[in-house]
């Protein structure tokens, strides 16, 4: 009887393990905001502060580059002091994965935004900038 009970705990800790394992290989390798995205990379790195142009409408880019989240869904849940302002949701498909999803800032809409990265359904990562008037 001990016998069978240590083979069912050995084996339900060498389970664990490897699924502790294989959580711990997926992540986020890259996230950043940036003012554009070409050819699945971003362009630039805008940094932790975003200044409001007036008689404009900016265009602010989260970029993720997703690693061993194959068959996860991903969402960028954006964030406004926060309050919920959108949700955009990516289905992974392969071992690396880039995305990205974007927010039109006009004046007015200034305050800490923030990104949370979620995968299926968890927050994973959360990334923020502040978008200020200077006025």
């Amino acid at each position: 009887m001990w016998h069978a009970l240590a083979k069912i705990i050995f084996t339900s800790a060498l389970s664990f393990f490897i699924v502790v394992s294989a959580l711990a290989e997926s992540r986020v390798a890259r996230a950043q905001f940036s003012t554009d995205v070409i050819d699945r990379e971003p362009v630039d790195n805008i940094g932790p502060v975003v200044q409001v142009e007036y008689d404009r409408v900016q265009r602010v880019y989260f970029f993720t580059d997703l690693r061993e989240m194959s068959n996860s869904r991903i969402t960028h849940q954006w964030k406004l002091d926060g309050e919920y302002m959108a949700d955009v949701a990516f289905d992974v498909g392969g071992d690396r994965w880039r995305v990205w999803s974007s927010k039109r800032l006009m004046p007015g809409f200034d305050g800490k935004w923030s990104v949370d990265i979620l995968r299926d359904g968890q927050v994973i990562e959360s990334h923020s900038f502040d978008y200020v008037d200077v006025f």
